[in-house]
Formats: structure tokens, C-alpha cells, sequence
């Protein structure tokens, strides 16, 4: 599993047709498993910015997120950290 973002984790099914699957894992016995609510992808740019999409949503449910600049500047963070996430780089956390 490889860990796109936050809690969201990324692995391929190749049961299903080579699909990307994305969701946030859990403890199954001894093995880490995605949880039932994983989404699937036919391709990993669209995962990606699904999952971007997905963690912007769950911000604005926590309360994390209140305005639409706030979402947007939100947005643009988390997209920019999966980039730096895929080029090696460290991302500067504030606070």
C-alpha cells in the first residue's frame, strides 16, 4: 500500500481489471486492509485527484474548513503536497 495522502492509501486490484483502489485503511487480524467504503480508479492520475478531492471533503466536514477561499487555498495545499509527494520532496507543514 502506498500512502497518497492524510489517511488515504493506494493500492491496485488486479482481480478488477487492474483498477487503483484508494481509501483509508484499517486492522484486519494481523493484515492492513483498505476499509469497504475503498473507491476504484481506472487510472492513477485520475486516484490522485479523486483522492485530493476526497480529503478537501472530509477538512470541510471536520469543521477544518469554513470559506470557499478557505477551501480552495485547502485544495491547492493538499494537491501540491501529493506533487511533492511523487517528486521526493518534502513539504513545509505551518504550525
Amino acid at each position: 500500500m502506498i500512502r497518497i495522502f492524510g489517511d488515504y492509501f493506494l493500492t491496485v486490484d488486479g482481480k478488477n481489471g487492474c483498477s487503483y483502489v484508494v481509501g483509508k485503511r484499517t486492522l484486519s487480524g494481523t493484515d492492513t486492509i483498505l476499509r469497504k467504503s475503498a473507491r476504484y480508479y481506472p487510472s492513477l492520475a485520475i486516484a490522485t485527484a479523486e483522492t485530493a478531492e476526497l480529503a478537501l471533503r472530509d477538512a470541510i466536514a471536520a469543521g477544518q474548513v469554513q470559506t470557499l477561499q478557505e477551501a480552495v487555498e485547502e485544495l491547492r495545499h493538499i494537491r501540491d503536497e501529493i506533487k511533492a509527494t511523487v517528486n521526493g520532496k518534502e513539504v513545509e507543514q505551518d504550525g
